[in-house]
This record gives structure tokens, C-alpha cells and sequence, in this order.
């Protein structure tokens, strides 16, 4: 299940993997320093539960104390909490731990999330991004399909200013791009053309050179997987305007 966008929600599920993980390691052989290459277990949750509680407190006053105006702004802390939550992922999946990884994945979406509808904005996006991809080739409940549609097209949405119309080439067009496709995916996969229009018009507006081998993709998909007409009129409608010629690798 997909978190709620909540600083609250996200950090009592942290709470409940990051248990998880730490009996993990206990049954583990793998070794958990705590030096400058590698953060340990214990001290990764405590930070992210303070980076979790900083962030509450900026973006709901009530949730506890007004921020201290001295500390990192909402930008600045939702890099942070993101940067944190990959470096858990990344512990997760050194120890095998494949659910918790999928779990986290899903928290860092969530968080960032909570970060664009909080008026707030990201630049590192990386985790974002490859959360997003792995939880798109991975989920298989339709409403969570849905859900995680929604998620990703608000973060897009709350990003579009600081990375729409990048220069190609560069990392902050290419996080750009993988988010836009990633989108277009999941917005494939609900089946529901209302959401796959304004999906698809982006690519054919951000993504012009990609835009064509993305059709020709799918319309091999929906044929294969014998996808409702509907979605398969739309496929095809994107498809003839961009004369796809190319697949999209």
C-alpha cells in the first residue's frame, strides 16, 4: 500500500520498516558500520525522525512548535528527508530486504508528495525518480495503480518550474524526462484515458524527441496485452499524430 502524503503517516510507517529492517540485520551476517562511508540503521532513523518532525513542523504549525525561521526551508528539507530515505533504500537492499525496499520506495514518493502540495519544491531527484519507476513495474492492484498515477503527476506538476525546459543533456533534463515517461507509464496502466491525455500531451510537448518511439511502444503493449478499446483509440491516436518510427529504450 502506498502511504499517505503526510509528514505524520510517513514517519509512523518508517518507524514500522525501518523495526523491520533492524531485525533483519539481526538475523543477518552483513555488518552495519557507522563511519563516513556508511551510516548505520540506528543512526539513519534517528535522523530521519528528526528530519520528519522539522518537516511537520513546516508545513503544519500545529503539528507541534513553530519552525525556528533559522532552520532549512521546506526545499532544503524535503532534499534532505529524501536524501536520507535513499540512503535507507540502499541499506534495505543490501540486505536483501526486498519488501522494506519496496516499502521505502513508496515513503519517498509519499514525501515528495508532501513536499510539492506543501507549495515546496526538490533538486534532488534521483531517488524520486527511480522510486517511481520501480513502484510503476511493480504494482499490480488497480486502485493503487490510481493512487500512484496521482502521486507522480503532482510531483511533476510541483516540479514543472524549476525542471521544465532544461537543456538536454543535462541531469536535471534527464530526471525531467525519466519522470515524464515514468508518469506516461503509470498513466497507461490505469487504463483510464482521462489521465492518459495529459500525460501523453506532455511527453509530446517536454519530449518531442522521444515522444514517438514511447507510441510505437505502446501500441505494441496495449495490442499484446489486449487493453480496452478506449485506451487503445488513444494509443493510437497519439501514435498517428507523432509518426512513432522508433523504439523507446
Amino acid at each position: 500500500m502506498l502511504p499517505p502524503c503526510e509528514p505524520t503517516a510517513i514517519r509512523d510507517e518508517l518507524r514500522r520498516v525501518i523495526d523491520a529492517l533492524l531485525e533483519a540485520l539481526t538475523g543477518s551476517d552483513a555488518d552495519d558500520p557507522d563511519d563516513a562511508e556508511q551510516t548505520s540503521l540506528p543512526t539513519l532513523a534517528a535522523a530521519l525522525e528528526e528530519a520528519l518532525d522539522a518537516l511537520g513542523r513546516r508545513i503544519h504549525p500545529e503539528y507541534g512548535t513553530t519552525p525556528d525561521t533559522a532552520q532549512p526551508g521546506l526545499d532544503r528539507l524535503g532534499d534532505h528527508v529524501v536524501d536520507l530515505l535513499a540512503r535507507l533504500t540502499q541499506r534495505a537492499r543490501q540486505l536483501y530486504a526486498d519488501a522494506e525496499a519496496h516499502d521505502l520506495d513508496g515513503l519517498l514518493l509519499a514525501l515528495a508528495c508532501c513536499v510539492v502540495r506543501s507549495g515546496g519544491e526538490l533538486s534532488y531527484l534521483r531517488p524520486v525518480v527511480n522510486a517511481a519507476a520501480e513502484r510503476a513495474n511493480r504494482e499490480r492492484e488497480s486502485a493503487q495503480i490510481r493512487v500512484l498515477y496521482h502521486m507522480t503527476d503532482d510531483i511533476a506538476r510541483g516540479l514543472s518550474a524549476r525542471f521544465s525546459g532544461a537543456a538536454p543533456g543535462t541531469e536535471r533534463f534527464q530526471m525531467w524526462r525519466e519522470l515524464l515517461i515514468s508518469r506516461a507509464i503509470i498513466a497507461t496502466r490505469t487504463l483510464e484515458p482521462r489521465l492518459m491525455e495529459p500525460a501523453f500531451d506532455a511527453l509530446v510537448e517536454e519530449l518531442p524527441a522521444d515522444a514517438p518511439a514511447f507510441f510505437l511502444e505502446g501500441m505494441r503493449q496495449t495490442a499484446r496485452l489486449s487493453y480496452p478499446p478506449a485506451v487503445r483509440e488513444l494509443m493510437r491516436r497519439y501514435h498517428d499524430a507523432g509518426g512513432a518510427d522508433r523504439r523507446l529504450h
